[in-house]
């Protein structure tokens, strides 16, 4: 498939994935008082600002604490699964973006947003409990919801489609010929 969809899509992908990991890994972020009291509890890092009070957290303790309230049966094991979602948000963007590993990359993606999809927009928010006309009026998780879909469908179509023709994946596999190449063969066939 000679295609630009794929390419662009890989593009879409890679973007939300790496910058959504790089946050989750790299960036305090604020969090609220009440959240700041959880994560104490579950061991996990808050640094308060001495100037101005505000309370912070690596990204990924929010997932942690996130993992922690909606599946307690987890324990430890929550943090671990939120280092291990950031992880491989960052890893699977820079492999779907270069277009290397680009299948099984994408399916990691649809497993993360599978999971981002029913803990947040059906556990949380309650998306799915409402009537789809209100949604819209539920701006946030309105939002979320459809950006969730959006990529899991984005990468969806990458597992099923494949990484396209401007991938490492396609020189890798053999599968690719040069056009000049196939144009010399299909002339000297001709003049037989």
């Amino acid at each position: 498939m000679n295609s630009i969809m794929p390419l662009l899509s890989r593009f879409v992908i890679a973007a939300a994935m790496i910058t959504s990991g790089w946050v989750n890994c790299f960036v305090f972020v604020e969090v609220s008082s009440e959240q700041a009291i959880s994560l104490e509890a579950i061991e996990l890092q808050v640094i308060t600002d001495a100037e101005t009070g505000n309370q912070t957290t690596r990204g990924l303790n929010r997932i942690a604490l996130l993992l922690h309230n909606e599946c307690p049966q987890l324990g430890g094991w929550g943090t671990l699964l939120a280092w291990s979602a950031g992880a491989l948000e960052l890893l699977a963007g820079i492999l779907v973006l270069v277009g290397l590993f680009t299948r099984l990359s994408a399916f990691v993606i649809c497993i993360i947003m599978g999971t981002a999809l029913y803990l947040v927009s059906y556990k949380i928010n309650g998306m799915f409990s409402m009537n789809p006309f209100d949604w819209p009026l539920q701006h946030g998780a309105f939002s979320q919801l459809f950006t969730e879909l959006c990529l899991f469908v984005l990468s969806l179509g990458v597992v099923v489609g494949g990484a396209g023709a401007l991938s490492i994946d396609r020189y890798q596999t053999g599968k690719y010929v040069d056009p000049k190449l196939s144009a010399d063969k299909s002339t000297k066939k001709g003049d037989d």
